[in-house]
């Protein structure tokens, strides 16, 4: 059974989002609400919390998230991280996803599949991105550094367009199904059940890996761009050994793992 969801707001909004979207309303809306083992929460306006978040709501061991498109005060921040494991707000570096594109992430299937906001980490040298159903994912910036790329990221220019589905540092930007290709399995995973019909062999898999990681079939140390083509069109027999060995390494896998793909 999939996780409701719930809008903190009027009918009248969550009706323009979609049938699947409850309108939370009252305190007693609120407190039924969060007895949901998960739910995903949205709330467009920063006043529709007034009144709710002051009632007697115990925290609990759930797994509730919330996007709040206007910045909260310090205190309601730290109200709102108390009941919720995952607490989304604008602020200094977070980018979120205008309004209207959040709705239509929301209205569609699959919204793990879409980027709804992010921040980049130069400390840490990582992006943090918030998914449609508000779980995080964390990605090394250096995945979007290929070699020998044309443009170059630029991470003090980082946004997220196409309603979700690119990342866009500078003039450089990414898809947002290659990042969770390389970076979720159970994306994945529903990735690879929809190309099963074409191509559900080794070497359909060693291409696709080959081609999410941005690695030419002429940059394998002790293979040539031949042999590899070979490989991917199924010519030869799955590899095995030294050969598998050498591909797993260049793909910075383990070989067992090149067939998931």
């Amino acid at each position: 059974m999939s996780e409701p969801i719930f809008l903190l707001g009027s009918k009248a909004d969550a009706a323009r989002i979609g049938p699947a979207i409850q309108a939370v309303t009252s305190a007693e809306d609120f407190r039924a609400a969060l007895r949901h083992r998960r739910a995903r929460w949205f709330a467009f306006r920063e006043n529709v919390l007034s009144g709710l978040l002051g009632q007697m709501v115990e925290p609990s061991d759930t797994w509730h998230r919330i996007l709040l498109l206007q910045r909260p005060s310090a205190g309601r921040q730290e109200v709102l991280r108390a009941l919720f494991r995952v607490v989304v707000t604008p602020n200094d570096t977070m980018k979120l996803l205008a309004a209207e594109d959040l709705q239509e992430v929301l209205k569609g299937e699959h919204a793990e599949d879409y980027f709804i906001g992010g921040m980049v980490d130069r400390d840490d040298n990582m992006l943090v991105l918030y998914r449609g159903d508000l779980d995080r994912l964390l990605v090394p910036l250096d995945f979007f550094m290929k070699k020998d790329q044309a443009v170059k990221p630029d991470f003090a220019d980082f946004d997220i367009t196409d309603v979700g589905q690119t990342l866009r540092f500078g003039d450089y930007e990414a898809a947002s199904s290659a990042v969770l290709y390389e970076f979720d399995a159970a994306a994945r995973k529903r990735m690879r059940e929809r190309e099963r019909d074409q191509d559900a062999t080794f070497g359909g898999a060693l291409k696709r890996l080959r081609l999410s990681k941005g690695v030419s079939r002429g940059d394998f140390p002790g293979l040539d761009a031949k042999t590899v083509a070979r490989i991917e069109r199924n010519e030869v027999q799955a590899p095995h050994g030294d050969t598998l060995g050498i591909l797993a390494k260049r793909l910075r896998v383990k070989p067992e793992a090149i067939k998931t793909y």
